[in-house]
């Protein structure tokens, strides 16, 4: 009876311990880091290499009042900068995270089909005029991906093994 008590408590001991390593481990390891999830535009990369001043404002309110990153994204929402990415932004981000928006890389047809579904289900309001200017962003920057094998690695090339 005291063999099993003491097999009881080194199983527990060592149990502890490999969820304490478990948890030390996880707690050093690095913060993945996010990556852009569109490439930047020609009109953003214009817009970030000029100088800001109320000249290049006044050209494009949309742009003034959008911060511009490094990297051509909104470092709040992580949206495509774009000149429409205000009005995607005030109109997705009211209801869901931009997380919904970055992951979904879906053809016109599909954007249309979500945006029926979140009025169908979700009390989506009718987005009228804005509805075409939001699907043409939304299929500019996350539309299909052109990644032919999209499987854990890409397939390895076919090899070429008598030469004659």
């Amino acid at each position: 009876m005291k063999d099993r008590l003491k097999k009881t408590n080194y199983s527990w001991l060592v149990g502890s311990l490999c969820v304490w390593l478990l948890c030390a481990w996880v707690a050093q390891q690095p913060k993945p880091t996010r990556k852009p999830q569109a490439k930047p535009t020609a009109t953003a990369t214009k817009s970030h290499a000029a100088k800001p001043g109320p000249a290049s404002a006044a050209a494009n309110p949309a742009e003034a009042t959008a911060p511009v990153s490094a990297t051509g994204v909104d470092p709040e929402s992580g949206l495509a900068l774009d000149k429409n990415m205000l009005l995607v932004k005030g109109q997705c981000t009211a209801c869901h995270s931009s997380k919904l928006i970055l992951q979904s890389h879906f053809d016109r047809d599909k954007w249309i089909e979500r945006i029926r579904w979140m009025q169908r289900t979700q009390k989506l309001w009718d987005l009228g005029d804005s509805e075409p200017v939001i699907l043409d962003y939304l299929t500019k920057y996350y539309g299909p991906l052109d990644i032919p094998f999209d499987g854990r690695r890409m397939p390895l090339p076919a090899q070429k093994w008598h030469s004659r």
